[in-house]
């Protein structure tokens, strides 16, 4: 577990200096940040997580994580009679009743280090128990840190369905941390480091839908499908740029659909794409409203046999054949299946054929403009769903961009939920998968006891995590459901979204 100072020249650690508490030669304690961490998902073997600002380990059926840390004790400490490794926790729902740290060897990468290449975990040598309001793991390791050298832990999770998230050293100084006791007199005091190491852009990727009654969510995630790269024509490269607002609304007082977008706009200060439900077959362009030139999010149904049988063919070929070409289109077909298969409608195989059937026809127009998007509930993710998202996918060859519904499942027990929580697996099915991604719904009615206030809050911290995550648009869903009312009527709540418009 200790390695020599003379290795730190060769292996492939990072090295994070050590910062003194208390003045030049004092005794006193010395904190020493993480030199690297990663975690790694036996679901995701090529996964590299070493730039996120969180660490995980988590045990699910189909969700497993596990969080490597390495600290580097320099020559200038050459004694230690106590140390502690300090876990600054991100609470959350379903953390588990104990943690296991374990050995690990040293020279891994954060930068490369991915379960298919992963040093194995060694044996325990602490169980922690973390408490239901817990903030912070302090875990005491002096028998373990005697001397310089590089010390590496794993920490493991022995609690099925739970998920411990502690914050990574891309968080600064609530980051990992191990803290030296007793350190003698004459030690000097080493800065900060003025620049990290390379690390790897920071990702996340769970969720429902106003469609679906389901509990309160839980991160999780399943196996992405192989796939090969496509075979049939792709649309030109999506247009770079910021993440796009929008919103899904609904016609009221009588009025038509134009009307309401009218509204909308006015509301939240113009959006800069839209959302558009069918029932059934799409309209004829430009269809329910003429939303000038910016990108639509349009989704439209037809029982899948049908589709396979070739009987809505000439329809949909003059549908796509008559698209403009002068905006995005991000067309959809039967958004959120899940509940339909369930329920017996039809069979995961005809959606999948269908997709499959609706993308060469969409092909023949020759539009760049046309994005094959596949729109899945989030909560499809959660291992008690009993779903496999793989069962509406029909791989990478069809779909061009994945969509997803996900809401605030914590406004009954008057909170909202953490964003990179919330959106975790979301983000990582799509990384897994290579393809950009958008949020075709998002939403939360008014926690007990809020006044708009804690939502604006929430949607600031969404918005903000989503156009990190190189979100292309995220819409909010306007409308009042059977679920709830999520509409922005609040002034505090109207005016974030406005300010991310």
């Amino acid at each position: 577990m200790l390695v020599t100072a003379a290795a730190l020249a060769v292996g492939s650690v990072a090295v994070a200096m050590p910062v003194a508490l208390g003045a030049p030669g004092a005794a006193g304690p010395v904190v020493i940040p993480a030199a690297a961490d990663t975690y790694v998902i036996r679901q995701f073997p090529g996964a590299v997580k070493g730039g996120a600002d969180k660490l995980t380990a988590a045990r699910w059926t189909n969700w497993q994580t596990e969080a490597y840390l390495s600290f580097v004790v320099p020559p200038s400490v050459t004694e230690v009679d106590g140390a502690t490794l300090e876990l600054e926790l991100q609470p959350r729902a379903n953390q588990p009743a104990t943690v296991e740290l374990r050995e690990l060897a040293s020279g891994w990468s954060e930068t490369t280090t991915s379960w298919a290449n992963r040093p194995v975990p060694g044996r325990v040598v602490r169980t922690v128990t973390v408490g239901a309001s817990a903030r912070m793991l302090s875990i005491d390791v002096g028998p373990l840190v005697d001397g310089p050298g590089t010390y590496s832990f794993a920490l493991t999770n022995p609690d099925d369905a739970s998920a411990a998230t502690v914050r990574s050293r891309e968080a600064g100084a609530a980051g990992p941390r191990l803290v030296l006791d007793e350190v003698p007199a004459g030690a000097p005091v080493v800065p900060p480091p003025t620049t990290a190491p390379p690390t790897t852009r920071p990702t996340t990727a769970p969720t429902t839908s106003p469609s679906a009654t389901t509990p309160a969510s839980t991160a999780s995630a399943v196996t992405p499908r192989p796939s090969n790269p496509p075979t049939t024509p792709s649309t030109a490269p999506l247009p770079a740029g910021p993440t796009l607002c929008g919103a899904s609304f609904q016609v009221e007082g009588g009025e038509t659909y134009q009307q309401a977008l009218v509204r909308t706009d006015e509301r939240f200060g113009g959006l800069d794409m839209v959302r558009v439900f069918y029932p059934g077959a799409p309209g004829a362009w430009p269809g329910r409203l003429d939303a000038g030139t910016r990108p639509l999010v349009v989704s439209f149904k037809y029982d899948p046999r049908e589709v396979v049988a070739g009987r809505h063919d000439a329809a949909l070929r003059d549908w796509f054949a008559t698209a403009p070409r002068d905006q995005e289109i991000y067309w959809t077909y039967y958004h959120e299946p899940e509940d339909n298969i369930a329920a017996g409608e039809f069979s995961a195989q005809d959606y999948r054929s269908a997709w499959t059937r609706i993308r060469s026809l969409a092909d023949r127009a020759s539009n760049p403009r046309l994005h094959a998007t596949l729109i899945l509930m989030s909560w499809s993710l959660d291992p008690r769903s009993g779903r496999d998202w793989e069962d509406y996918y029909p791989g990478r060859d069809v779909i061009q961009v994945l969509g997803w519904d996900n809401y605030n499942l914590a406004a009954a027990e008057g909170g909202y939920q953490d964003p990179v929580a919330m959106f975790e697996r979301t983000l990582a099915i799509s990384e897994a998968e290579g393809l950009p991604f958008g949020v075709a719904e998002t939403g939360s009615h008014l926690a007990a006891g809020d006044d708009g206030e804690r939502r604006a809050a929430w949607l600031r911290a969404l918005t903000r995590h989503l156009t990190a995550s190189g979100a292309l648009w995220v819409a909010y869903f306007d409308l009042d459901w059977p679920t709830g009312d999520y509409r922005l009527r609040d002034a505090p709540s109207v005016q974030a979204w406005r300010d991310f418009c």
